[in-house]
């Protein structure tokens, strides 16, 4: 019989390693997500357009969908920690420039939009390499109950950020917002600074070739890997409907002050936190597929109420309702790839899907934009929750035996 602590899901944080990495990522987490109420709070006081906010989620996601791949090859070629110290450092400097241009009052649109696109840009670099050693400091029977906490500490971040941001933007304006950011990557820096000298390549281009043969090899072999990539594209096109529309409509057609805006945005991740808690023990009730299933359906049902909800606790609940559909799912693909690939593929997997998940939401931030200026906020969502309703329902089950590139059942 499993210990109490294991069937909650805690057994990974006695892994020394991996607690340590948790931590340092809650911290880095709550800065980025006190940064991103502000910056999104600050556009929309430049611009009430639609079109124009929905640019800062696009701005956000599309330095992953053109870095995460290199940055996972890369990874796996040099070193882990040498990635995370370098790409760390890099996004605590960009943090500084919000700062320091804010304080000198040069903080207009171009420049808030072009510093969240380098700020992301860095964080993509390091993301494949992040994913892939937290998952290699833990033995394989954790290794789920392991991405339910990265979910976790994601989404603890991800509720008391915003609420904190958001808060403090409306009392003294972002400059506090940004610099407590740029701290926040303190904890990465230091872990890995011993990791932070580069050592040269002796591969050459037969090397490099042969990483980016692996890579293709990998999705042309492995018929779920390959499933994964599909189903993470549509889902996460059509919920990025949400997160790009949801702080717009709140603040210009709602004209709901800063804080309380901060409060619905916080709502997503306490429903993340809700579904990071639950899914070591609904995991072993339900198939994968149910609850995918079930994830995409109440995520549908979150956008089709949006527009229709008249008071905010309506929208909180909307929100957690939402925000832990999303997150399972998001729990439920990275424990796939951290469990059925080699970790010598590891960074490069997490990297295609990475790829995948925010080319995705660049492409849903833009058409939610899009759709938005010329019908509507409710049209818009509601169309997106219609998709992913048929979504919901059209997965196929794996044939039977079907195996990975590492060679694991599935």
């Amino acid at each position: 019989m499993r210990g109490s602590t294991e069937w909650r899901g805690t057994g990974p944080l006695r892994v020394r390693a991996y607690r340590r990495l948790w931590t340092v990522a809650a911290l880095s987490h709550f800065g980025t997500w006190m940064h991103n109420t502000a910056a999104t709070a600050q556009l929309a006081n430049f611009s009430a357009v639609p079109a124009v906010n929905a640019l800062l989620p696009a701005a956000a996601t599309l330095p992953v969908f053109l870095l995460a791949l290199p940055a996972g090859v890369l990874a796996d070629r040099i070193g882990r920690g040498t990635v995370l110290f370098w790409a760390n450092a890099a996004s605590a400097l960009t943090a500084a420039l919000f700062a320091a241009l804010d304080l000198a009052g040069a903080l207009g649109p171009g420049a808030l939009l072009a510093l969240t696109f380098g700020l992301n840009a860095s964080w993509a670099a390091a993301y494949p390499a992040w994913n892939a050693e937290v998952s290699s400091t833990l033995p394989a029977e954790l290794i789920k109950d392991g991405a339910a906490l990265n979910s976790l500490s994601f989404n603890i971040a991800r509720t008391l950020g915003p609420a904190a941001g958001g808060w403090l933007f409306g009392a003294v304006g972002a400059l506090p917002v940004y610099a407590v950011n740029a701290l926040s990557f303190a904890g990465f820096v230091l872990c890995f600074r011993r990791s932070r000298r580069i050592e040269r390549l002796d591969d050459g281009p037969a090397g490099r070739r042969g990483a980016w043969q692996e890579t293709t090899a990998l999705v042309r072999e492995s018929v779920p890997y390959r499933a994964l990539l599909t189903r993470a594209w549509l889902f996460f096109l059509l919920t990025q409907v949400m997160f790009a529309l949801t702080p717009v409509y709140l603040l210009t057609v709602r004209r709901l002050p800063e804080g309380v805006v901060g409060l619905v945005l916080a709502a997503f991740g306490f429903g993340a936190i809700c579904s990071a808690v639950a899914y070591p023990v609904v995991r072993h009730v339900v198939t994968d597929r149910v609850l995918r299933a079930s994830c995409a359906s109440a995520a549908a049902l979150g956008l089709a109420v949006l527009p229709l909800a008249g008071n905010v606790g309506l929208l909180l609940v909307v929100a957690t309702v939402f925000g832990a559909a999303f997150a399972c799912t998001i729990t439920m693909n990275n424990a796939f790839l951290q469990l059925s690939v080699a970790l010598r593929l590891r960074s490069r997997a997490v990297a295609l899907y990475t790829v995948v998940l925010y080319g995705a939401q660049t492409l849903g931030a833009l058409a939610a934009g899009a759709l938005a200026s010329q019908w509507g906020v409710g049209p818009a969502a509601w169309v997106a929750a219609a998709l992913l309703v048929v979504s919901a329902f059209a997965e196929r089950p794996a044939g039977p035996g079907t195996r990975d590139r590492s060679g694991a059942q599935r």
